[in-house]
């Protein structure tokens, strides 16, 4: 029986955790499943698997052999990916991981990826915390913050900006926030992933501690209970665009928002990288900067005297220039900041952490 059979069968059987489960992944009967585990304990002389009715666990010894069998079918797996790329054809199954917030940024490139070669497919795990890459078996991971793991291979596509906002219904009976300290005066809608708790550190002046009724880990969550009037939000820019520009939502604050992200492009550190996740990172590398280039927030909404905000009518044309701003008499006034507009900036750097 051939050697590298027998380590594929190891390799499944440590990861599923039994012999039944390994031999209806690989297709085959059980029998020949236990036939090439002894098969391999006795030409290596070593018992690698603890066996008993309930489970299936490796020794010490073979935890390490696991470890270096599994590093092995991954570099028999990239040379096998390096030849069909002599083709420039992605084939197979790329596992994609993506940070929640990102979703709308990733999923058209996935449209146009599939479309494009058919011989793929992708299988998208969306998270909020980061995984670990080797361990979870993913090609790539798209996500909104550098990794702290020197190794993995990291690129740097662009940088998004942030934005405070609100509906204009919050302000109906509220003054608006002049600067970040008022901000505890209000009611404050908080990502929970952010890994930062009620602290918003995403000003120039000193991170600002908020609260308020409603938390979530969906940014889509929190940009709707905002429309809803429920509160203020600060939302990655390309997640407000649409209702900012509509009117929805108003941005705040944007004189002291200057802290910005990067969104990255992660995969694990090999020699070879398959062509199924080359060409879907240079597709990510076209798209993801020319989205964000294209966000754009216009103020939509007037003010009132004393500082409060009329809801916007929603039919009505809106002039977002300065000379229409001041023809509206909102020049000058708490919404003057708003008419600066952020946009996403491209970086197009390749750099591998150490």
């Amino acid at each position: 029986m051939d050697k590298l059979g027998q380590i594929a069968t190891f390799v499944r059987v440590v990861e599923l955790g039994g012999f039944s489960a390994a031999a209806r992944d690989l297709e085959v009967a059980p029998s020949v499943v236990t036939t090439q585990i002894q098969a391999l304990e006795q030409r290596l002389g070593v018992r690698l698997l603890n066996r008993n009715t309930r489970s299936v666990k490796p020794t010490e010894v073979g935890e390490s052999y696991y470890e270096r069998c599994l590093d092995l079918l991954k570099r028999l797996d990239v040379a096998d990916d390096y030849v069909q790329s002599m083709q420039a054809v992605p084939r197979g199954v790329l596992r994609l991981n993506v940070a929640l917030p990102l979703i709308d940024l990733v999923t058209p490139v996935i449209t146009d990826y599939t479309a494009q070669y058919p011989e793929v497919s992708v299988r998208m795990i969306i998270s909020s915390r980061d995984l670990d890459l080797i361990e979870e078996h993913f090609d790539l991971a798209v996500r909104h913050r550098m990794p702290s793991s020197g190794s993995l291979i990291v690129r740097k596509l662009a940088e998004f900006a942030f934005v405070v906002c609100a509906s204009p219904k919050y302000f109906a009976t509220r003054r608006l926030p002049e600067r970040p300290s008022d901000l505890v005066d209000h009611n404050c809608l908080i990502y929970t992933d952010s890994g930062l708790g009620d602290r918003w550190p995403i000003f120039s002046t000193d991170p600002v501690t908020v609260h308020g009724n409603f938390s979530a880990n969906s940014t889509t969550a929190l940009r709707e209970a905002a429309e809803n009037g429920q509160g203020i939000v600060v939302l990655p820019q390309f997640v407000a665009a649409k209702p900012l520009k509509s009117g929805r939502l108003i941005p705040l604050l944007e004189q002291y928002t200057t802290i910005t992200r990067p969104v990255a492009v992660i995969y694990p550190h090999r020699g070879l990288a398959p062509t199924k996740s080359t060409v879907f990172v240079d597709m990510l590398k076209k798209h993801i900067p020319q989205a964000l280039a294209a966000v754009s927030c216009p103020p939509q909404s007037a003010v009132r005297d004393g500082g409060s905000v009329a809801p916007e009518a929603p039919s009505a044309p809106v002039d977002a220039s300065a000379d229409g701003a001041a023809r509206d008499g909102i020049d000058g006034g708490p919404l003057a900041n708003a008419r600066s507009v952020r946009r996403g900036r491209g970086i197009g750097v390749e750099a591998r952490r150490s």
